[in-house]
C-alpha cells in the first residue's frame, strides 16, 4: 500500500493540521508530509478543489482507498479536507488491533469525545482570537483577557475538570484525540501564563509530552 499524504499549512500554526498529524503519528502508519504556503497558490487550490472539493489545508491522500462497491475513486485517490473528518477516517482505515485507538472503545465516551472534539471547533472563539495558536506555538502574548474569553475560559475550565476524574491524564480509559485537542484549547491559557488550576494544567503538560505531539513541535521553528 502505497503512503499517505498529508498536506498541511507551512506555518505550523494550524490546530487542524496539528489535530490530522497527532492522528496519523498516533496510528503510526507511513505519511509523507507536504507543507503548503499560505494564502494557497492558485494552481495548488484548484487541485485541491478538483480532487478533495474543498481548497483547504490540512488535506489527506489515500491513494489507495476504495469505494463501499470496492471500485476505486476518481484516479484510485481519496483526496479529504475538516480534520475531524481525517481523523474518524483515519480510525476507520487503521482499527485495533493492528493500530492504536484514536477514539474510546466505549460507546458512550466515544460519543462524549466527539461532542468535545466538534465543541472545541465551534466556540470559544474569544479565548482563541485573543490567545492565537501562534502564542502557543511560537509568540506568547500579554494583554489581558476581553471579558468574552474570560467568559470562554471560564467554560473551558468548566469542561475540563469536569472530564478530569481523579489523576488519570487522559479523559477517558485511554488516550484519545480528543485529548490533544483539548490540550491545545488549554494550552493557549497555560503558555500565555493565564491562571489555570494546576490539576488542568498538569494534564495540559502530561500530553504536550506525548511522542506525536513532540513530532508535531518539532517542525515548528524556534524564535530567535
Amino acid at each position: 500500500m502505497a503512503d499517505l499524504t498529508l498536506y498541511a499549512d507551512q506555518t505550523w500554526e494550524s490546530p487542524w493540521a496539528f489535530h490530522a498529524m497527532v492522528a496519523l503519528e498516533e496510528l503510526r502508519v507511513p505519511y509523507k508530509l507536504e507543507p503548503i504556503r499560505r494564502p494557497i497558490a492558485p494552481d495548488v487550490a484548484a487541485r485541491l478543489r478538483e480532487h478533495a472539493l474543498l481548497p483547504k489545508v490540512p488535506c489527506l491522500v489515500d491513494p489507495g482507498a476504495q469505494s463501499e462497491s470496492g471500485r476505486l475513486h476518481s484516479g484510485g485517490e481519496l483526496w479529504l479536507t475538516e480534520s475531524s473528518a481525517i481523523s474518524e477516517y483515519l480510525a476507520e482505515q487503521y482499527p485495533p488491533p493492528a493500530h492504536p485507538r484514536l477514539f474510546p472503545a466505549n460507546p458512550q465516551q466515544r460519543a462524549r469525545a466527539r461532542q468535545v472534539l466538534s465543541w472545541l471547533r465551534t466556540s470559544l472563539m474569544g479565548l482563541r482570537e485573543d490567545r492565537p495558536t501562534s502564542s502557543v506555538f511560537m509568540r506568547p502574548v500579554t494583554t489581558a483577557l476581553s471579558d468574552k474569553a474570560l467568559r470562554d475560559r471560564d467554560e473551558l475550565l468548566h469542561v475540563a475538570q469536569k472530564l478530569l476524574a481523579g489523576t488519570r491524564e487522559t479523559l477517558f480509559d485511554d488516550w484519545s484525540i480528543a485529548d490533544a485537542d483539548l490540550a491545545l484549547m488549554l494550552m493557549r491559557l497555560v503558555a500565555n501564563n493565564d491562571d489555570v488550576p494546576e490539576r488542568v494544567s498538569d494534564y495540559a503538560f502530561a500530553q504536550w509530552q506525548r511522542q506525536s505531539i513532540r513530532k508535531y513541535l518539532a517542525h515548528i521553528p524556534t524564535t530567535p
